[in-house]
């Protein structure tokens, strides 16, 4: 994983490679919680459910996963200045923690995008 700063505030993570087992990506404060899963054949992930709980968020935050293809993603840091670009192929991800991004798609992409809800209609375009 590569954790993009700007400004000493973290932008996002860029998810390439996973570690074995259970691994947290983001920590237990964020709005949007991650985790990356990597077990051999065999393994047996507990059955589980979560007690219904108020949760409280003022910030979206959001994870792409490329399927397929290729994109270069714009990093735009809190204050809507771009700093950076970097390139997801097929089984990466990014979770935008802060800030936003633009996405230009580079070969023909199937992408799947995750991100904590309700839907609210409220996109600023930079």
């Amino acid at each position: 994983m590569d954790k993009i700063f700007y400004k000493k505030k973290l932008v996002g993570i860029k998810i390439s490679k996973m570690l074995s087992g259970t691994s947290p990506v983001t920590e237990g404060k964020e709005p949007f919680q991650a985790l990356t899963l990597k077990h051999p054949k065999g393994k047996y992930l507990l059955a589980h459910t979560h007690r219904p709980r108020k949760r409280i968020t003022t910030r979206l935050q959001e994870c792409l996963v490329v399927r397929k293809g290729k994109v270069k993603i714009d990093l735009y840091g809190p204050d809507d200045k771009k700093f950076k670009h970097i390139y997801l192929k097929a089984g990466e991800a990014f979770l935008l923690v802060n800030g936003g991004y633009g996405i230009h798609v580079v070969q023909d992409a199937e992408m799947m995008e995750f991100k904590n809800g309700p839907f609210i209609e409220d996109k600023v375009l930079i």
